[in-house]
């Protein structure tokens, strides 16, 4: 049965929303952000290139194409940061095709952070491509209707080769969907452009660049698109594929030009640099138009999760094609199945989205978005990023998506065609939520956060040296690594028997032939495998993470499945679990202590000092909590006997004076509590002033830290050897401390809630809390 659909107006709707009293009380801000005129510049091209742009509609060319193209021929490095569906891949794939049509044995890499985002861009680059040859062709015979020339043999080398097993195309994607059938075609008879993800050049090009010879010999570009999304421990280790990536080339005797592409960030220089060790020129006064948005910020008097469900079927039933984003894989199927309860006749046309679906089901989804047949989808962050799905009208986000470059991100999927779009945020009771909803102009003034990413991180490098070693041997006059800087390091991977110098001990190698194996770039430490009681593979958790995500009780949630772990095997590194269907979470309970391994930074202030440095934290899970998915109500607490967890990070400790104590306990404060609030508090406003998420940091408190003598707050990188998040707080410290007293002032709860000072995550359960004494600890220390 076809859902009823109204085609209502953005405008109307909103007056329909505005007019029921019920939505009002909810309503916390409605802004609207005029549309903008496109600037438009002046682009030589060749006559075949334009032909075949103007064919496909594109005839001006936006300022900021012109002037970041225009840098790109002058051989600059150059990053692109504007809006989204400003026209960045035409950026880099005019200069790419000129360059081949000049040099068909030129070649190009375009690396992209998730497998499957290179679909919808290798099928528009090959098109391009073959109609741009089709167009040089017509040249030669001008009065033959049809070219008598087959597409494959217009130019040989660059149009399509055949290797033993057929045709390879000008651009391949070349990642962990493609077969290994398809893989060795590409391999025998290489594309002059490949379509890949960090991943596969870790551990699929890099080792093997001898079999490469002839694409890394040639290859004049490389695209980084998405550059933002690389950030902490994915960024840091996808510096060092980088930097492997450039020493390859470099042997073989290439010297690749880079353009990347990002999202806003506050640091966008900053990054690319860090992520390649190469300069770069940024590019980002965009000239692009954009269609008017309509911003509604919604504090729920209920639940977020059912305000969200019922706002999805409004949308749907007025005809606004609409993308609903959440922040868990279980919320993505909880509202899919509350749609469908509540609306049976939408069941055909929404759909769920999320990491997990298989390759198939994912193109499949995005296919049917594009072309009209579903209404609407609902997705984890996995559709935040450059899959094209058509000219959708509404976003709702259920829950602040943790940061201002994600949020603007989300909403760029909508209004993509000029038309005017809806965004709607639906608060949860979380910090970072109700500080936008008190105040909402702070959203739309805020400066973006900044990308952070550590390569100089101890763990990372060591891990990474070894992989660079057995690729091509590592020298005194490294043209990419700082062998002396690296000393320290290179002599403790020799002590360790994971590198041999040379003879003359000029040279280091590996001696692992393939350690890439062993090197996961998505996280830190050893993983552990999760798997049924059957033995099958279900997945796998690094580091700390096993320990609270994969304690004997826990659930585990995979490909929208509950799992619950049955046993923790440390020796076989396997936690293995089986399948259950229960409405309910885990969370862990621990206890953590800390000793400071070497003080790097001092800062004092007016009324406090704060330091920075190296930390050993101890970590031990001693229970855990059960709560109900839907309202977080505490059903039951269990004890478990957990091995310990230690690990060294970087962090920064507040040590609090005799004096600072005296006032609080002559305010009759609880000590432990106060502290407790404000290292929780605190670290909730971390993620506006760096990307990353709440669960990426970790803190602890104590009324009496032996070694200093007197009370501290701890807090730090919840990542091994740290990935920079605590020193870029410790950067912003004033703005930092100055927004966290606002979050807890405003939030009208008496002793402290989720919006303000506990934490989800807290290992002792939110005890104790002083939301009074965190509020006068702040004032005191800010003045």
């Amino acid at each position: 049965m076809e859902p009823k659909r109204s085609f209502m107006s953005i405008h109307n709707f909103i007056e329909s929303l505005t007019s029921d009293r019920r939505f009002n009380l909810q309503l916390a801000a409605h802004k609207y952000i005029p549309p903008i005129k496109p600037r438009y510049m002046r682009l030589d091209l060749s006559e075949s290139l334009t032909g075949v742009l103007k064919n496909r509609g594109i005839e001006l060319f936006y300022s900021h194409q012109v002037e970041a193209i225009d840098l790109i021929r002058q051989g600059q490095n150059v990053l692109i940061m504007t809006p989204t569906a400003s026209g960045k891949s035409l950026i880099y794939n005019i200069p790419v095709l000129e360059s081949i049509m000049q040099n068909p044995e030129q070649k190009a890499l375009y690396i992209f952070p998730l497998k499957g985002l290179e679909q919808d861009q290798v099928k528009n680059l090959n098109e391009l491509f073959h109609a741009i040859t089709i167009a040089d062709a017509s040249m030669f015979f001008p009065k033959s209707p049809q070219p008598p020339f087959s597409f494959a043999s217009v130019n040989p080398p660059v149009c399509g080769k055949r290797g033993k097993r057929g045709i390879i195309g000008f651009a391949e994607v070349y990642d962990g969907d493609t077969t290994a059938y398809k893989r060795k075609k590409i391999r025998e008879a290489l594309p002059n452009v490949i379509f890949t993800n960090p991943d596969m050049i870790h551990l699929a090009m890099n080792p093997f660049h001898r079999k490469w010879e002839a694409f890394f010999r040639n290859l004049q570009f490389v695209i980084i698109d998405e550059i933002h999304t690389y950030r902490g421990v994915f960024g840091s280790h996808v510096a060092h594929v980088m930097r492997r990536l450039r020493r390859i080339c470099h042997y073989w005797g290439a010297a690749p030009q880079f353009i990347a592409a990002s999202a806003t960030i506050a640091n966008p220089s900053h990054l690319s640099e860090e992520l390649t060790g190469l300069p770069f020129t940024v590019v980002s006064a965009s000239g692009a138009p954009q269609g008017g948005k309509h911003f509604l910020f919604v504090n729920p008097v209920e639940s977020p999760y059912t305000e969200t469900t019922r706002l999805f079927i409004q949308c749907l039933e007025a005809g606004l094609r609409t993308i609903v984003f959440t922040r868990s894989r279980k919320i993505t199927e909880l509202i899919y199945s509350w749609t469908v309860d509540r609306a049976p006749e939408l069941g055909d046309k929404i759909s769920p989205y999320r990491a997990g679906f298989l390759p198939r089901e994912r193109r499949e989804i995005e296919q049917r978005l594009f072309s009209g047949e579903l209404l609407g989808v609902i997705s984890t962050s996995a559709l935040e990023l450059g899959v094209d799905i058509g000219g959708l009208d509404c976003c709702i986000l259920c829950g602040y998506p943790g940061s201002v470059a994600s949020t603007w991100q989300r909403a760029g999927r909508v209004g993509r065609q000029g038309q005017e779009a809806l965004i709607i945020l639906v608060a949860i009771p979380d910090a970072l939520d109700q500080y936008f909803m008190h105040h909402p102009e702070t959203f739309f003034e805020k400066s973006h956060e900044a990308a952070v990413i550590d390569p100089g991180n101890e763990n990372i490098v060591k891990k990474h040296i070894p992989c660079a070693s057995s690729e091509i041997y590592l020298r005194e006059d490294d043209t990419v690594y700082d062998v002396k800087k690296l000393a320290p390091v290179i002599d403790e991977l020799v002590h360790e028997g994971i590198l041999n110098p040379g003879r003359k001990g000029d040279i280091w190698f590996s001696r692992e032939r393939a350690p890439h194996r062993e090197v996961g770039i998505r996280a830190i430490g050893e993983p552990f495998g999760i798997v049924s009681e059957s033995g099958k593979a279900i997945g796998e958790l690094n580091g700390a993470r096993v320990f609270r995500e994969a304690f004997p009780g826990a659930m585990y949630i995979h490909r929208g499945k509950q799992y619950q772990i049955t046993e923790l095997d440390m020796g076989k590194r396997k936690a293995i679990c089986r399948e259950v269907n229960v409405n309910y979470y885990t969370q862990a309970l621990s206890k953590e202590e800390t000793d400071v391994v070497q003080e790097r930074q001092k800062k004092e202030y007016r009324n406090f000092s704060v330091c920075w440095g190296v930390l050993r934290m101890t970590q031990r899970v001693t229970g855990f909590d059960r709560k109900r998915t839907f309202d977080r109500v505490r059903i039951s607490r269990h004890c478990l006997d957990m091995p310990e967890y230690v690990f060294e990070t970087e962090g920064l400790w507040i040590p609090i004076d005799q004096n600072t104590q005296s006032f609080l306990e002559s305010n009759d404060l609880n000590l432990a509590g106060t502290f407790h609030a404000v290292e929780h508090a605190a670290i909730a406003c971390i993620p506006l002033f760096a990307l990353c998420d709440r669960g990426d940091i970790g803190g602890l408190s104590y009324t009496f830290y032996p070694v200093l003598k007197k009370p501290a707050i701890f807090m730090y990188d919840g990542h091994e050897g740290g990935i920079g998040l605590t020193k870029r707080a410790l950067a912003v410290l004033e703005d930092w401390f100055k927004t966290t007293l606002k979050v807890i002032e405003e939030c009208p709860c008496e002793d402290g809630c989720p919006s303000c000072v506990q934490d989800p995550q807290c290992g002792s359960g939110n005890q104790p809390l002083d939301k009074a004494g965190a509020k006068l600890l702040l004032r005191k220390w800010i003045g």
